[in-house]
């Protein structure tokens, strides 16, 4: 029997990493915040203390429902993106307690597929805080001028512009347009978008990576292909019309 709870205690614990990993894409996409806090807390009860209970069994349990609910107020309390200025696309831009932000530091000397990985959704929080931080309202043509003039400033200062982020770009320009008092007409979108294919042009899909980095390598040439090969096309046949 215990040979039996160790063994489910190890097989929960290998899905841990990659379901923690996946609920960065919650705190990126989504426009909630407690959707992340949620799954954060979610993720710790039934993925970390779980199995510490199944393998420590002598822990009294009012402990283990003690650490989950001060990890779950944890949650609460930390924001799923980082408060560091947008300016420097180099910047921790991933909020605490995700998988981004606690191995980001840690990159360089890791694999060349985690690496990327990173990168990539670091990028990705970085942009989603654009989009979180545009103003209410433009007052006048020129103060939108002037503000697609700094952005344009900021999204071209990443030495690696992953197409993976293209998504967001485009979610940016959409909270720009929707905040205009002004008619800006969908072209201006469409185009924008166009204009961020041809500069954000990394594909994590065609990267060649040395066998160490497998299976993760795989996995994320899949993950970031999915975007990669379909974004183009998925513009493209949008049609406006004059």
């Amino acid at each position: 029997m215990k040979r039996l709870k160790l063994v489910f205690a190890i097989v929960i614990l290998l899905f841990a990493l990659p379901i923690w990993r996946f609920i960065d894409f919650v705190a990126i996409f989504s426009p909630f915040e407690i959707l992340t806090s949620l799954a954060l807390f979610i993720w710790f009860g039934l993925f970390v203390a779980i199995p510490v209970k199944l393998i420590r069994p002598q822990i009294k349990t009012i402990f283990i429902v003690l650490g989950i609910f001060f990890f779950g107020a944890l949650t609460f309390w930390v924001n799923p993106l980082s408060n560091q200025a947008t300016l420097d696309p180099t910047l921790n831009h991933c909020g605490r307690l995700t998988y981004t932000s606690t191995l980001y530091p840690m990159r360089n000397i890791l694999t060349e597929a985690h690496l990327d990985d990173l990168e990539v959704r670091n990028q990705m929080c970085w942009v989603r805080k654009m989009v979180s931080r545009v103003p209410q309202k433009f007052d006048s043509a020129d103060e939108l001028a002037a503000y697609n003039n700094l952005l344009t400033d900021r999204l071209m200062k990443p030495e690696y512009k992953f197409r993976a982020s293209l998504p967001l770009i485009a979610m940016l320009h959409l909270q720009i347009n929707m905040s205009a008092h002004f008619e800006l007409g969908p072209k201006y979108l469409y185009d924008s978008v166009h204009f961020w294919l041809n500069h954000y042009t990394v594909e994590i899909s065609q990267r060649q990576y040395s066998f160490w980095s497998w299976p993760h390598s795989k996995y994320i040439q899949f993950e970031y292909g999915l975007i990669e090969r379909n974004w183009e096309s998925l513009v493209d046949a949008i049609q406006i019309s004059e």
